[in-house]
């Protein structure tokens, strides 16, 4: 079902309208919204310093990210670690880790992929500002 084939490669549609890739995986905490009382406090999007730079943002300030779908007000954490285009937000989060109760389900769309009929949930595009 890739038009394809398993291993073809798509060119990313970048959009200037939201350039910044979102991503959900999981971590040491969040696997899914089961555990998600393992998450302690509010939880943060992290940027990369660069990114963050051009947008005016500092470490801790409380953020915007959105897109045509929704958005979602939590804090920023300022890392090298991300690579420049990414934002980072773990997922199963629950309404109460975020400042308006909506996590990353929230911007991703609902289409498949293209590969199997999964969840589309680490393609989702967004920007990111200060709220």
């Amino acid at each position: 079902e890739a038009p394809l084939g398993l291993y073809g490669f798509q060119e990313e549609r970048p959009d200037s309208g939201f350039p910044l890739a979102l991503i959900s995986p999981a971590t040491d905490r969040t696997i899914s919204s089961t555990l998600g009382e393992l998450q302690h406090g509010p939880a943060a999007v992290e940027l990369n310093e660069a990114d963050a730079s051009q947008r005016g943002i500092s470490d801790g300030d409380s953020v915007r990210i959105w897109n045509e779908l929704g958005e979602v007000r939590c804090r920023a954490r300022l890392t090298p670690r991300i690579r420049p285009g990414v934002a980072f937000l773990p997922k199963g989060l629950w309404s109460h880790h975020t400042d308006n109760g909506n996590t990353a389900n929230a911007l991703v769309p609902d289409r498949l992929t293209d590969l199997g009929g999964g969840a589309c949930f680490n393609d989702a595009r967004v920007e990111v500002e200060k709220a």
